[in-house]
């Protein structure tokens, strides 16, 4: 989830290219349908969001959804130091291999094989 189209289409594409299954929203009303719908593995979400914050939607998912692992993605680290205590967090601008090291660290396992590799 990320309010920025372009950072959305970008952590897409990347996922989606390393062969992970993919749902975005812009927003925290956006997300939740898809949450309760698709019950995913993990939710990366941008902190700063109009409307409901990252770190709000992660709490109210994780009531629903106990084995939900979250990424915070972030360009303010430092002044959500407090807030993101023992939290994954990815500190924006981030490359694509930080990308998928972090996810693949959150969930607990690599990458799925894509069929060409």
């Amino acid at each position: 989830m990320d309010d920025e189209p372009v950072v959305r289409q970008f952590v897409r594409l990347a996922l989606e290219d390393a062969g992970y299954e993919v749902a975005e929203a812009s927003s925290g009303e956006e997300a939740w349908p898809i949450l309760e719908q698709r019950q995913p593995d993990l939710l990366l979400t941008d902190i700063v969001m109009p409307g409901t914050s990252g770190l709000q939607l992660a709490a109210r998912a994780h009531k629903l959804l106990p084995h939900l692992s979250a990424i915070f993605m972030t360009g303010f680290a430092e002044k959500y130091r407090d807030e993101l205590s023992g939290s994954v967090c990815l500190s924006k601008p981030f490359s694509i291999a930080t990308l998928i090291s972090t996810v693949e660290s959150a969930i607990g396992h690599p990458r799925p094989r894509t069929a060409t590799e």
